[in-house]
């Protein structure tokens, strides 16, 4: 199918109605273009309608500077606009229909219904508001963006579907989202549409997701939580990571807030075939001389309990017959019988309780994408492609990803806002 002589001409194409897809037409549309939003679903925002496990955390309390810090080195990318577009802009654009927030002690953010769906009617009825200027249309499946050359410089010119149809625009905008979850549309499209247009895409691998681990025992684990732990990562005897936080054993490794904040760089490291371990201080702010020295007293005053019993005074009951295993020392011997030799094994091990990585979980679990189009080719002030004049990129598509707690959502709706301008 080609293009009909009559067919309109588009000020702004945007691929993709997820959350930055649909602020980023909304938006345009808001702003006097005559948009086209292509979405290759049934409906807007399916990904956005499954977020915080169907409660959506739309963004953090915390400054800017917390939440440059929450995308690793790439954070310093998005001061324009985070600048241009705040956590407290998204609360109001919210708030505007009628969605008031709450804020919980960590600093996520939630509309205070609980209800994902809440925020998707937003931007439907954000959509809807504009329709004047704004056609959406779905089951449109995108197959490579249209590029006119004049001189040396390349022009984004439209887009083509996959069944041939041709549709002119002006500027393009890719908002098509990563590679997780791809039962929700994301399935790396625009990875490939950036990258034959000659952008460089950075590698591809999963973030905040689980870990699996080497050693069986971990089953044995399934359910513990261990609560305010320090988590330090090595690659090949090299600390790679650190962090303070909760973890919890799973069926196949490790999991938890400070896990899944530092999984993106684990799974990179794993990408490339390298050797990493996590150690977890059991008893954080303490070495094993003084944990040594903690022992000693404790051994002291219940000389004559078994071990298992006295140990579950300070780490979880569940957690100590297999970390009793691991240590190789019986559960039921007495304090009284523990030898030097046997008390700053114990110690060494709380203070340094070493497990194998072996894998992350697949992409397809991941709650975002590590990697992307490069960011060195985008320009941070207007999120333009710097080497397509009128192509835009915005969301999981770039080369961005931030801890949980809200922060990758702000960051869809704030290069969003940008791409719109």
């Amino acid at each position: 199918m080609t293009t009909k002589p009559n067919q309109p001409l588009y000020d702004v194409i945007v691929v993709g109605g997820g959350a930055a897809g649909m602020f980023a037409a909304g938006r345009s549309a808001e702003n006097g273009a005559v948009v086209l939003l292509l979405e290759k679903n049934a409906k807007l925002g399916v990904k956005l309608s499954i977020t915080g496990n169907g409660r959506c955390n739309i963004t953090n309390s915390g400054g800017r500077e917390s939440f440059i810090n929450s995308y690793g080195k790439n954070g310093s990318f998005l001061h324009r606009a985070l600048t241009e577009f705040s956590n407290r802009d998204i609360i109001l654009f919210l708030e505007r229909y009628g969605v008031n927030v709450i804020t919980e002690d960590s600093g996520k953010v939630f509309p205070a219904d609980g209800r994902s769906e809440s925020v998707v009617n937003v931007f439907q009825r954000y959509i809807k508001e504009n329709n004047f200027y704004l056609k959406v249309r779905f089951n449109a499946r995108v197959e490579s963006i249209l590029v006119e050359q004049d001189g040396d410089i390349k022009n984004a010119a439209g887009v083509k579907l996959t069944g041939g149809e041709i549709i002119r625009g002006r500027k393009v905008i890719l908002a098509t989202g990563g590679l997780s979850y791809p039962k929700t549309g994301s399935s790396g499209d625009g990875y490939e549409m950036a990258k034959s247009l000659g952008h460089t895409i950075v590698p591809l691998n999963p973030a905040l997701v689980p870990l699996e681990t080497e050693k069986d025992f971990v089953k044995d684990l399934q359910g513990v939580s261990l609560y305010g732990v320090e988590v330090s990562f090595y690659s090949n005897g090299k600390k790679i990571c650190d962090g303070k936080g909760d973890i919890m054993f799973t069926h196949f490794g490790i999991s938890g807030p400070v896990i899944l904040n530092m999984s993106g760089i684990i799974s990179v490291h794993l990408s490339k075939n390298k050797n990493v371990e996590v150690s977890l201080n059991l008893l954080p702010g303490k070495n094993s001389q003084e944990l040594d020295g903690q022992l000693l007293d404790e051994f002291k005053m219940y000389k004559n309990k078994f071990l298992n019993n006295v140990l579950s005074r300070f780490l979880p009951k569940s957690f100590v017959p297999v970390f009793l295993v691991q240590a190789d020392i019986p559960a039921d011997i007495k304090c009284n019988q523990i030898s030097r030799v046997q008390r700053t094994h114990l110690a060494g091990m709380i203070a340094d309780f070493r497990i194998k990585i072996k894998s992350a979980r697949p992409i397809e679990e991941a709650m975002v994408t590590k990697g992307g189009v490069s960011l060195k080719e985008i320009d941070p002030y207007t999120m333009e492609s710097k080497l397509v004049k009128g192509l835009y990129f915005c969301g999981e598509v770039i080369d961005i990803d931030g801890e949980t707690g809200g922060y990758n959502l702000q960051a869809a709706f704030s290069t969003a806002y940008l791409a719109a301008k």
